[in-house]
């Protein structure tokens, strides 16, 4: 059941970060529609949100399976790595959705950078819990 359940959220970060990385480049593209690019945005960070927590969670598990080795081997490196992204990640999302909530108190080149990195983080991620045995 654990396993279902870690794929289940594996394939929620993938289509997040897919999400996110359409809405990153197609954007521009859409000003004038009904919705605006901000609303969408609006819209996607509830979902990162829960993606944030769903990710610092896995990437603390997989930091904790490689804790016992003493050794430095690429899998210690990568899941501190993936670790410490993900919380440093996640505190930026989290300081630029409560300005966001407190009345447009955000930075729009913030939110560039976090979601350009938040991508690639999802997707590894969510790669990494969809195909575990």
């Amino acid at each position: 059941m654990a396993k279902q359940l870690a794929r289940i959220a594996g394939y929620y970060l993938i289509g997040v970060a897919f999400a996110i990385g359409a809405q990153f480049i197609l954007e521009m593209t859409y000003e004038s529609a009904p919705i605006t690019p901000r609303e969408v945005w609006f819209i996607l960070d509830w979902f990162s949100l829960v993606g944030f927590a769903i990710c610092v969670y896995a990437n603390f598990r997989y930091k904790q399976q490689s804790r016992g080795n003493q050794d430095v081997t690429w899998e210690r490196m990568a899941s501190n790595t993936a670790f410490y992204i993900s919380v440093g990640l996640a505190l930026a999302f989290l300081h630029n959705f409560v300005g966001n909530l407190a009345g447009g108190k955000d930075d729009l080149l913030f939110w560039k950078f976090i979601n350009a990195v938040q991508v690639p983080l999802f997707l590894a991620t969510g790669w990494r819990m969809s195909t575990q045995d």
